[in-house]
């Protein structure tokens, strides 16, 4: 009985400690296994369970009967005071990346004093911004779910809303041949697609080579669909790097991040995307001015 007790005390507590550390870093390992983050609470009820169940256990290991004193009722008691703020919290930070509420966001940028435009229309020199309004550009770009991007992507459809979708060659949870006609139709519809490049990784950081497959890998999603723009993929070897080595005259192409932007909002990073006493990340649209460009980068991945 007494490893019974001890087994499911340290499975709750490490269960716990692997809650918080995810509150703290704020990651959502949304994608690579599985859908973890529809499971924080369920993990939270079932590490108390464990702990309640394993407290019981020592008690009637130790006494031959259930008998709570005031020590145990208090171990007993912070277990559900501490679970019921880690559900709290959870349940607080799913609602911060709600699809509803990226809908009642996109609902605020068709209001008339903002023009949503695609990157093309910035990198287009013979496309004018407009200088009355707030000129709005939606970026996504697709880590790793393509299901959560069609989610998105439907909300903006259902608004008349195109925003520009920077497709990798080498997700862990996609590959390009099966996403190829899902990129065909999203530009049949009207939205933009750019490279998302990783090409420093994918060589271990071999410029050489890296600067090489920038440009198949550029031709080959030229061959899919018209591409301008690109943005560099987030990993160890900083691919952006490459980017100054780029002949982008050459190959007709520029980065997102070239972008003149008067105000950047972007949900990489959770810790800033708070809504308790603290704005949300959508509330710094209302900052902007006619004439600002205003860059938005959502990833599907961490959108519910």
């Amino acid at each position: 009985m007494w490893a019974a007790a001890v087994i499911l005390l340290v499975f709750s507590v490490l269960v716990w400690c692997f809650l918080v550390f995810v509150l703290i870093k704020q990651y959502r390992f949304a994608t690579l296994l599985t859908d973890l983050l529809r499971f924080y609470i369920p993990l939270t009820v079932l590490a108390l369970i464990s702990y309640c169940t394993g407290l019981i256990l020592m008690i009637i290991g130790s006494t031959e009967h259930l008998r709570l004193f005031p020590y145990e009722i208090i171990y007993i008691s912070f277990g559900i005071v501490f679970a019921s703020y880690l559900a709290y919290s959870f349940n607080q930070w799913r609602g911060n990346y709600s699809n509803k509420l990226y809908g009642q966001f996109l609902d605020e940028l068709k209001k008339e004093k903002y023009s949503i435009k695609l990157f093309d229309e910035y990198g287009n020199k013979e496309l004018k911004i407009d200088p009355d309004k707030v000129n709005v550009y939606i970026r996504h770009d697709v880590d790793l779910s393509v299901p959560r991007l069609l989610e998105l992507t439907q909300l903006e459809k259902e608004r008349g809303i195109n925003s520009t979708l920077f497709f990798r060659l080498h997700s862990e949870k996609y590959t390009f041949d099966k996403t190829i006609p899902i990129i065909k139709q999203f530009a049949a519809e009207g939205f933009e697609i750019g490279y998302h490049y990783e090409v420093l990784s994918q060589t271990k950081g071999n410029t050489e080579e890296a600067l090489n497959l920038f440009s198949k890998e550029l031709s080959d999603l030229r061959k899919i669909a018209p591409v301008s723009v690109v943005a560099h993929h987030g990993d160890k070897y900083d691919n952006h790097k490459i980017w100054p080595l780029v002949d982008k005259k050459a190959l007709d192409v520029w980065s997102a991040y070239d972008m003149k932007r008067d105000i950047y909002i972007t949900d990489t990073g959770g810790n800033f995307m708070t809504r308790s006493n603290k704005p949300h990340i959508f509330d710094l649209i209302e900052q902007a001015k006619p004439g600002d460009n205003v860059q938005i980068l959502i990833h599907a991945d961490w959108w519910y």
